[in-house]
């Protein structure tokens, strides 16, 4: 007899899986629950594009539901769900035109880069932003976007990973099949390429 499995559980990651490939009812269910709010966060900072970020996020969970029973618990489900997504967002990527997007990743981007010098840093004592404040970080936020589409794609996966995900280098490197150096050096390219682009 095959046991449910409410979403709100406190099974790993991993015996979810394997009761998935057994077929458990509800244990791909509660992977998805634990999972798409991050892959969609993901995907939006893959895409910069909600729509994109939507079917990408669709795709990975159909991919991974398909391939269940490929997954042996070689690596943490997490990472192979990302590499999943990761793949997808860039054949996506490398194939799609893209059309503008506001994202509040952009904005949270935004905020990381400004801490060295933009205006668009929180005013000590002034809670509510004025609306001179609310437009400049909108244009700094669409200057991160528009130079974060410019990276090219390995840069731009990295960065996001390691960076924007804050994944370890060494868990990046898994999902993109690289070293963790390569990873670092990657993800360090993406950010002087960002400074340059920036504030020059």
């Amino acid at each position: 007899m095959m046991l449910a499995i409410p979403a709100q559980s406190t099974v790993s990651d991993e015996r979810l899986a394997e009761s998935a490939r057994h077929g458990t009812r509800g244990a791909f269910d509660a992977l998805v629950s634990r999972y798409q709010t991050r892959i969609f966060r993901l995907a939006m900072r893959m895409s910069r594009n909600a729509s994109d970020a939507e079917e990408i996020t669709q795709e990975t969970f159909l991919h991974a539901h398909r391939g269940i029973g490929s997954f042996q618990a070689e690596s943490r489900f997490g990472t192979w769900l990302y590499r999943i997504a990761v793949n997808e967002a860039l054949m996506r990527k490398r194939a799609a035109t893209r059309r503008p997007t506001h994202s509040l990743d952009a904005l949270e981007a935004a905020g990381a880069f400004a801490r060295h010098g933009s205006s668009a840093d929180e005013q000590p004592g002034n809670p509510v932003p004025l609306a001179d404040d609310l437009l400049e970080r909108k244009r700094v936020a669409l200057r991160v976007r528009d130079a974060m589409v410019r990276l090219d794609v390995d840069t731009r996966a990295a960065l996001v990973l390691h960076d924007l995900e804050e994944l370890s280098a060494e868990q990046a490197g898994e999902i993109l099949g690289i070293s963790a150096d390569a990873v670092r050096q990657r993800a360090h390219r993406g950010r002087v390429k960002l400074r340059d682009i920036l504030y020059r």
